[in-house]
């Protein structure tokens, strides 16, 4: 039996692999059995990346176009919506690529993007997660969010009339990146002024740099265009960790309803628990974070 959800979740590629198999069109099949009407993917892959992050998607900018073409075509046929991807990073560690200023960089971000916009219109993607990399520590932070905001409204030119939303994603993986806080995504955004670049709130990240998240939510909410979930210790399913996310739905889903928006949740995490049973844990905890109107 399909289920009912009062919001907007989005698994990833991958949260069901187990039980619906590795191909992603059995997975978007079977997300959609269960009542999904979104997904989203946060993987990526190059050879100069030192670890696995197929974790959270197949990588959709890896894929050639056979591949995004058949996931579009399934998405519009079982009425699902495709939510966030991640743009495979140019070099890792990250750099100040976007704070530095420098021609040469905000050139290899603006490229970087642009291939990103293509994908997402490719797969009817309305929304592309935008990193901006790390501090330069030889600028005033003044300087570097300056420098941010220009790479921002370069892209936004190139982004307008497209539909797709640019979603500015802080972050708290390593103290060196330099998008860390709601306020400080909200004042970049604001100052982009534009419909093409909003937040993407990371429940998971933000727990972590500054805590507090309805309050912050509140404070930012004109500027947020996406969320994303995930527990904190562990980033892992809601019940695994100190964020109560029944409350937290709650609140998205009468303050969306208050102000007429309509938000995809990005289920941005891990499985707390490995294999079918993992799987079926986690359908449960989203089962029951959703109970918030019986409450």
């Amino acid at each position: 039996m399909q289920n009912k959800f009062n919001l907007k979740y989005a698994p990833h590629l991958g949260s069901f692999v187990y039980t619906a198999g590795k191909n992603p069109i059995d997975q978007i099949k079977y997300m959609a059995d269960l009542g999904f009407t979104a997904i989203e993917d946060s993987g990526f892959k190059a050879d100069y990346i030192p670890f696995d992050a197929t974790k959270m998607g197949i990588g959709m900018c890896n894929q050639p176009n056979s591949v995004l073409d058949e996931i579009a075509s399934t998405m519009t046929k079982l009425n699902m919506e495709m939510g966030t991807f991640v743009v495979t990073p140019h070099v890792w560690p990250p750099i100040e690529i976007v704070t530095s200023g420098k021609p040469e960089m905000h050139r290899i971000f603006i490229d970087k993007y642009t291939k990103g916009l293509e994908v997402a219109k490719r797969i009817n993607a309305k929304y592309v997660t935008v990193t901006l990399d790390c501090y330069d520590r030889s600028l005033p932070i003044e300087m570097q969010t300056a420098h941010a905001i220009d790479a921002l409204k370069r892209l936004c030119d190139i982004y307008d009339g497209s539909g797709v939303t640019m979603v500015l994603e802080p972050l708290s993986d390593h103290h060196e990146l330099f998008l860390r806080t709601a306020v400080q995504s909200y004042m970049i955004c604001r100052a982009v002024g534009s419909d093409n670049c909003k937040i993407l709130f990371d429940m998971f990240h933000l727990q972590k740099n500054e805590g507090r998240l309805i309050y912050h939510m509140d404070m930012v909410w004109d500027e947020i265009a996406y969320f994303q979930i995930g527990n904190e210790p562990g980033r892992t399913e809601p019940g695994t960790g100190e964020i109560d996310y029944k409350n937290v739905f709650k609140h998205i889903y009468e303050k969306s309803k208050a102000t007429n928006k309509n938000f995809i949740l990005g289920m941005e995490h891990f499985n707390s628990t490995e294999g079918a049973e993992g799987e079926k844990k986690l359908l449960k905890s989203y089962l029951e974070a959703d109970k918030f109107l019986n409450d």
